[in-house]
Order: structure tokens, then sequence, then C-alpha cells
């Protein structure tokens, strides 16, 4: 018997690799109009919190039924301090701005900034950009003041703080991608995740309390569509997509996975303005193109300590 041959693992399919990338592609591109139409008839915060609250028990659960080690108080507290940016802080800013009038596609723009931001947070560290990622930077900086410039997003209604406050929320994304990389978090990624999910959707739910958003529920009044829309963001984003995600990280090489950062905000700009009539005007176009280029030039011209997703896939599933 020949035990090399024995010991290779099995190539995986095509089909399924391509599947996978269908998902990351479509599945979390779509994650922001499925936002725009949850919180239609669910209240915001109080949909991001059972949405997190959810998938974050299935994949605990998951996790450990497959034998995962029970965490310690140190992993729930690094958690907590994760949850807290990564989905607390960050999610709380986007439903927040989808429910004050800002266009999903634009949303999903605004948040293609965060190796942006990253490079930013890297240097106050200490760690330096290159000529290259400098060039990146300016480039995704102008085109960020060109899509949130006064007229360029054009939608009625829409809180002048609403851009702003994703801009925030990919800062804060950022920030808690630098913390969750060091923290002492458990190494089994689903657990990890799961942790996060949790204790974000937890501290999301205290939020919806505090600020009545809760209060504002109608059971009775939740539409057909907030409902699949719910099930969407729950189920095939947070938990089927992003398992897809980690998967691919080990049989995909990095450089094709990262690919879904430039084809998210496209996916997103083309459903928000085939269901929900948001208007692409030439000027936002033009911006997404600059900054989307900007994001390019950094993430894969910029060196390697800056490409995110060589790190823990929890920092950067960004649409879980």
């Amino acid at each position: 018997m020949n035990s090399t041959s024995t010991s290779q693992p099995a190539a995986p399919s095509r089909w399924l690799i391509l599947l996978a990338f269908a998902a990351v592609y479509f599945v979390w591109g779509s994650s922001y109009i499925g936002i725009r139409f949850a919180i239609e008839t669910i209240p915001p915060f109080l949909m991001t919190a059972v949405r997190f609250l959810t998938s974050g028990t299935i994949l605990i659960g998951f996790a450990l039924a497959r034998g995962a080690k029970m965490p310690t108080r140190i992993h729930w507290r690094s958690a907590a301090v994760a949850g807290g940016f990564l989905f607390l802080l960050n999610n709380s800013m986007i439903v927040w701005a989808q429910d004050h009038g800002l266009p999903s596609g634009v949303t999903a723009i605004l948040l293609a900034t965060m190796p942006m931001f990253m490079v930013l947070l890297n240097w106050v560290r200490g760690v330096r950009p290159t000529l290259v990622t400098m060039i990146g930077l300016l480039v995704g900086f102008a085109g960020m003041l060109l899509l949130v410039s006064p007229g360029s997003i054009a939608v009625e209604n829409m809180h002048p703080l609403a851009p702003f406050a994703v801009l925030g929320a990919s800062a804060c994304w950022s920030f808690g991608a630098l913390f969750a990389r060091g923290a002492d978090l458990p190494e089994n990624g689903s657990l990890s995740t799961g942790m996060q999910l949790f204790a974000g959707g937890a501290m999301i739910l205290i939020l919806s309390l505090v600020t009545g958003d809760a209060a504002t529920l109608d059971l009775s009044g939740i539409s057909l569509t907030s409902a699949v829309a719910f099930f969407h963001l729950t189920i095939m984003s947070s938990i089927l997509t992003f398992s897809a995600f980690v998967w691919m990280m080990k049989v995909v090489p990095p450089a094709k996975v990262a690919t879904y950062a430039y084809v998210n905000p496209v996916i997103a700009m083309i459903l928000g303005w085939a269901l929900a009539n948001e208007p692409l005007t030439e000027r936002k176009l033009i911006a997404a193109a600059i900054i989307l280029s900007g994001v390019v030039i950094i993430t894969v011209y910029g060196g390697r300590r800056f490409t995110l997703w060589r790190t823990r896939p929890v920092t950067e599933a960004g649409h879980v």
C-alpha cells in the first residue's frame, strides 16, 4: 500500500468552491439591502440584537457539539470587548444610518473604507505605511469626500449625519478587528465568532431597551418582506456564508477570497437600485470607483502586513 497517496487530502470539488464564492459575493453583497428591508417593520436595534443573539447561539452550540473546549472567563471578556466594537458600535451605527435614509448601496461603499481605517490605526500604533499604501489612502479618501459631499447622495429626508455614522462604523470595525487579532479568544473559529456575536447582540439588546427601540415592536405589523430579510441576515449571511468563508480560507488562495471586498459594494449598489429604487447617479458611481480603487491599491499593492484576510477569519468577515 502506498502510504503517501493515502495521506493526501482530497482536493475540494470545483462546484463547491464556486458555490462558496457565490455565497460570499452575493449573500454578503445583499446583506445591506437585507438590513433596509428588515428594519422597515422591525425596530432597528432590536432586529440587530435578535439576529446576533440567534446566530451567536447557533455557532456556539455547533462548535461545542463538535468538540470545542468550553470558553474561559478571559475568553468571554475578550469577546465582549471585540463584540462591542465589531457588532454593538459598528452595526448600531449602520442600522441607524439606514433607518435615517442612507441608501444601502452607499452604506456598502462607505464600509469598503475599512482597510483605509486599518492602515491609519496601524500607523497610530507605529506601523508606518508604505508609499504605495499612502497613495491608496489619498485616492480612497478623495473618493470618500466626493461621495459624502453635499448633493452627492441626493436622497430626500436623509439625516445629514447618516454617512458619517457609517464611516464611524467602519472605523469601529477596524479597531475591533485589530483588537481581536491579538486578543485571548478561542482557537475554534466558530466558537470565537459565536461568542463575539452573542456578546455584541446582548449589548445591542440593552441599547434597544434603554432607547425605547424595543418598545416600538408590533409583532402583528411585521411584514413578510421584513421577516424574510431577517431570516436571510441571520441564517444565510451570519451563519452559512461565514462558514463558507472560513472553509474557503483553508482551500483557496487568500488573494482570491479577498476579491469579495471589491465585489460586495457593487452587488449592494445594483440590488439597491433594482429592488429599492435607490438612485445610481454618475457622481455616486465615480466616487464608488475611486474608493474601491484606493482599497485595491492598499490591499493588493500596499504590502502584506495590511492584508487583513491573512489573519483570523473572524476579523475579516465584515458581514456576519
